[in-house]
């Protein structure tokens, strides 16, 4: 794939990284989302967050197995720009998904409290365990390994 539009426009920018690296990405995916598992019984907002967090790191270790980064200062709107370039177009309802739910977190986050109700929150617990299993069956299976490894 050619992301030489995305490095242009200052969206994104090469990088060196590890297998270690990418797998610690995917390691915190698989954390973020048992927690929001868990966390949901307690408050919907950090549920949703926690679980969005999920599907950012499962997006990063994507990316940096690609060799790149986000760069500037929509670095969440960046990954998932990428995440549109590098994978199958099968995914576009997925990543405008993704689109809709950072607006979600970044209102959750920083203007209205209690602003998720349960079936969001439910809602993106499940999105982002099957996301997980998606990008991890296209990833690198050594990186996928080395992730379960404590």
């Amino acid at each position: 794939m050619n992301y030489e539009r995305l490095v242009r426009e200052g969206a994104i920018e090469r990088i060196s990284t590890s297998d270690g690296e990418i797998a610690d990405h995917i390691r915190k995916a698989r954390h973020d989302i048992a927690v929001a598992q868990n966390v949901k019984n307690i408050d919907l907002d950090w549920a949703f967050t926690i679980a969005y967090n999920g599907i950012l790191q499962v997006s990063l270790g994507f990316m940096y197995s690609k060799g790149y980064r986000p760069k500037g200062e929509a670095k969440h709107y960046n990954t998932f720009r990428f995440l549109q370039e590098a994978l199958p177009a099968s995914y576009s309802s997925q990543i405008a998904r993704l689109q809709k739910l950072r607006k979600k977190r970044n209102r959750a986050v920083y203007q209205q409290m209690d602003s998720v109700s349960e079936k969001e929150a439910r809602d993106i617990i499940s999105f982002s365990a099957n996301f997980l299993e998606e990008i991890s069956e296209i990833m690198p299976e050594k990186i996928i390994e080395q992730s379960r490894e404590s």
